[in-house]
């Protein structure tokens, strides 16, 4: 373990290490103001691909010919996809919410149908989230809670579409992956153009990991993500599979980590939710403004843009 010694720079220091490391600047009084407000350590996520690669790692020198305008321009390109992604994952997380509390509810006959351990399947995972629920819905400043809350004396929480509103896409993961009822799942699954259960659980859980990335504001064009997405069948013509060798020879399947897969499942579930919806246009229009290197860092293959997958007549 070593010891960390580097100090804190001051923005002209940080200016100077810039042009250090071959970087051109122009007007350094704007340099300044970006790096001010956007942070030099969050825009240093974005210089790895402006990087030399033949120079000593130490020195991290800039290729010939890099400018600041550059790095600035994929941070901007960054924000705005995280941007897009959001619309898409709140129409999303809103319509699986929406389903699974209609679901749970009407197929009951209850209104508190989540309140009923027996609907679940690890009853300690059942204790767990409605404790969690009952913490936050107590505490909660929404205008409907502190409604019921002061109305009704029981139940003493709200009903299911109410308690659902307030649930974390994590949360509602969790929620719908610990439902006993897989008819009621499926239902739920193939409302967003899921085919399994299992899939649709896989899912939920990969893209929250995307959409607390684009909440907390983080790097994502060329991220590598730790929950990888299940294979789907259906998709196979379209996403980007990594091939490996089973302990028993046999071949398994599983989607690249990058951000490409996560977009093609995103973009799919959009299509069965709103079929007249022209956000695939705008997210390929988007990705148009990379070169083809740093399209490939997203995971991108060569020829995306003509399959029919993206095409207009698609959409």
């Amino acid at each position: 373990m070593m010891h960390y010694q580097k100090l804190p720079l001051t923005t002209p220091q940080q200016i100077i290490k810039l042009k250090e490391r071959d970087l051109l600047l122009g007007d350094e009084t704007r340099v300044a103001q970006y790096l001010n407000g956007i942070g030099y350590y969050r825009l240093s996520a974005y210089f790895l691909p402006f990087i030399d690669r033949n120079e000593n790692k130490s020195n991290h020198i800039f290729l010939v010919g890099t400018h600041f305008d550059h790095i600035l321009q994929l941070y901007i390109f960054d924000r705005q996809l995280r941007l897009i992604l959001m619309e898409a994952i709140e129409r999303i997380e809103v319509a699986v919410r929406t389903q699974w509390a209609n679901e749970l509810t009407i197929g009951n006959n209850d209104a508190h149908a989540y309140m009923k351990p027996e609907l679940f399947k690890a009853p300690w995972k059942h204790q767990k989230n409605m404790a969690k629920v009952a913490s936050e819905l107590t505490s909660s400043s929404e205008t409907f809670v502190a409604h019921y809350l002061k109305k009704y004396k029981h139940p003493y929480l709200p009903p299911t579409w109410a308690m659902a509103e307030t649930l974390s896409f994590g949360a509602l993961s969790h929620w719908y992956a610990n439902t006993a009822d897989n008819q009621l799942k499926g239902r739920v699954a193939k409302s967003v153009g899921i085919p399994t259960v299992e899939t649709m659980e896989g899912v939920l859980h990969a893209l929250t990991v995307v959409r607390n990335t684009c909440a907390h504001h983080s790097r994502l064009w060329n991220r590598q993500f730790t929950k990888p997405l299940p294979y789907i069948r259906k998709l196979s013509q379209v996403l980007q599979i990594n091939e490996s060798q089973g302990k028993s020879g046999e071949i398994q399947r599983q989607p690249s980590k990058k951000i490409f897969n996560y977009l093609v499942v995103i973009a799919h579930m959009m299509k069965t939710l709103q079929p007249s919806s022209h956000w695939r246009q705008r997210l390929t229009e988007h990705i148009s403004q990379l070169n083809t290197q740093q399209q490939s860092s997203m995971g991108f293959p060569n020829d995306w843009q003509t399959h029919p997958f993206w095409s207009a007549e698609h959409e």
